[in-house]
């Protein structure tokens, strides 16, 4: 039986004295949520790993870009509809009202998403080498996902975080059962994987929902004073959507631009420097999906006015990044192309160079992900899209001027990672200083 921690959000600037601190039912619940963040987060890789084993790696650039794609179009739009459950649920007001808001916004995103990739087709159409069923997949993704996302927001918002972390457990692990079946029956073609990618999502999250809503719905049933239509929902999470996208064309468009770009001998050149990429950004998968477990604990310290622990913390957080960019550069220097090699065949080769351009790029792309989330509890949603605009369009312009295809990424990636945090932190001391 799981815990249940119902927050009292406190709207007031200082918390009245009788009022306790948060308790250790919080930390071990976002604890648990975090454990089961990073086992899911090990599976993936070794998931991804074992795609990479099973084919070639011209398929499997088709592949990676069909993984870099189902982030953008699937993560993408729909982790605001995630954060605005999580917040909207934690309220006591009727949970019923922000269910039926939660699934009519993920109609319209999943729309969103399909229109996008309708006017992205023949970008699209080309990363993915014209694999047809690679394209299906994709379409079968952006309907999925917004069941998805919708189940992840519930859990979240109504303290579910044990079930939320099992729930991410179990879809790691039935990629990496189908995938593993996939390369047991010799198969080689990139498409298979692609829908058996889409099969494990959907096993794992739809059939859930049912009890996951009916729970919810009986709790709080009273109307409250908070509009809670589609259309403020949809409004609210606006400006975390344009944010969201910006964040994933940052980390997961730029391979695909240099897939579909790359020509002749590049093209297996692409392939590795997607293998490499995705083996440097394993902490991002087990940062970016705790996100959204964190704002309501940020949302409750800036709420009672202890601002103060929250500026210690991204210190701590920054010393931290420091630390392991110190450690982590020249590690991926020195036994990073080995690594490559050991995990994904004999054939991925890359510079050492390379790697350590990707990592330091990875760690700079983790601050930008914290600092946004203050952005997020301070509900300045704004501020998130400002930042993670001016990083995508730095790493654009980088793109551009930077000789070679492959190089252009690794450098353009680091490069507007750092900015769009570099201007985050700005925007969030200009915030602070303006509180004060």
């Amino acid at each position: 039986m799981e815990h249940q921690y119902r927050p009292v959000i406190s709207t007031t600037t200082d918390p009245p004295r009788s009022q306790p601190r948060e308790g250790p039912g919080a930390r071990r619940l976002v604890g648990s949520a975090g454990l089961g963040v990073v086992v899911s987060g090990l599976l993936v890789n070794v998931y991804l790993a074992v795609v990479a084993r099973g084919l070639t790696p011209a398929e499997y650039a088709t592949f990676g870009a069909f993984w870099a794609l189902a982030l953008v179009l699937g993560f993408g739009p729909f982790l605001p509809l995630e954060q605005e459950l999580a917040r909207r649920l934690a309220m006591r007001e009727s949970r019923r009202r922000v269910l039926v808001a939660g699934a009519g916004t993920a109609a319209i995103l999943g729309g969103l998403a399909l229109a996008v990739l309708a006017a992205a087709s023949p970008l699209v159409w080309t990363s993915l080498d014209a694999h047809a069923n690679a394209f299906a997949a994709l379409v079968a993704l952006c309907v999925v996902s917004g069941g998805q996302f919708l189940l992840r927001g519930v859990l979240i918002g109504t303290d579910r975080l044990v079930r939320h972390g099992a729930v991410m457990v179990l879809d790691a692990l039935l990629r990496l059962g189908f995938a593993v079946v996939l390369v047991v029956l010799g198969t080689d073609r990139a498409a298979l994987y692609c829908w058996a990618l889409v099969a494990a999502i959907a096993l794992a999250h739809l059939p859930l929902i049912p009890a996951a809503w009916r729970r919810a719905e009986r709790q709080y049933p009273e109307p409250g004073s908070t509009d809670h239509s589609t259309r403020t929902l949809a409004t609210a999470a606006l400006p975390l959507l344009v944010g969201s996208v910006c964040a994933q064309l940052l980390l997961n468009g730029l391979p695909v631009v240099v897939v579909a770009l790359a020509e002749g001998p590049a093209q297996a050149a692409a392939g590795v420097f997607v293998a490499a990429f995705t083996i440097a950004k394993a902490p991002l998968s087990m940062v970016v999906p705790l996100q959204s477990a964190v704002v309501p604990t940020l949302t409750r310290l800036l709420a009672a006015g202890r601002r103060r622990e929250v500026v210690r913390l991204l210190s701590r957080g920054a010393a931290g990044l420091v630390a392991l960019a110190v450690v982590g550069v020249p590690l991926a220097w020195w036994i990073g192309p080995p690594l490559v090699r050991l995990i994904f065949g004999s054939a991925y080769r890359i510079d050492g160079v390379e790697l350590a351009i990707i990592v330091a790029g990875v760690l700079a792309h983790v601050g930008l992900v914290v600092v946004t989330q203050v952005h997020v509890a301070r509900a300045r949603h704004v501020d998130v899209a400002l930042s993670w605009l001016a990083g995508l369009v730095v790493a654009g312009a980088t793109f551009w001027f930077a000789p070679g295809v492959v190089v252009a990424g690794e450098v353009a990636f680091g490069v507007g990672s750092l900015v769009g945090a570099l201007v985050s932190t700005l925007l969030l001391a200009r915030g602070t200083g303006r509180r004060r």
